[in-house]
């Protein structure tokens, strides 16, 4: 059974000689076509070419997240700064305000005392 398959399969794919129609046929067909028309080089390059764009708008694109990111970690560290020297300008203003208010204190406390030794009723 299995011979009689093999034979008739042997059978229905002979080879056959291709017509010189056939021939003409898929010649004119291939160099109409403009993508079979190009060599194969151009095509691949033409593949390459677009892969290499891809690859340059990523490069692109990561380059421009990356100084987004500097920029704004160097804004960051400017307004900190600029924070920490108004934070020390404020404990500077407070500490003269301080001394100030403790040399007021003790002038009035010492005008107090010798009034009151001047006026014993007061």
């Amino acid at each position: 059974m299995s011979q009689d398959l093999e034979s008739q399969l042997r059978a229905a794919l002979r080879p056959i000689a291709p017509s010189a129609t056939l021939e003409k046929k898929l010649i004119a067909c291939v160099t109409d076509d403009p993508l079979h028309a190009q060599p194969k080089a151009n095509r691949i390059g033409w593949a390459g070419s677009r892969s290499r764009i891809r690859r340059l708008a990523i490069a692109a694109a990561a380059c421009l997240l990356t100084a987004v990111g500097l920029h704004n970690g160097m804004q960051l560290r400017r307004e900190r700064a600029t924070g920490l020297e108004a934070r020390r300008q404020v404990v500077e203003a407070l500490r003269v305000t301080r001394q100030k208010l403790n040399l007021a204190y003790e002038i009035v406390k010492s005008q107090s005392g010798s009034y009151a030794d001047d006026n014993p009723g007061a």
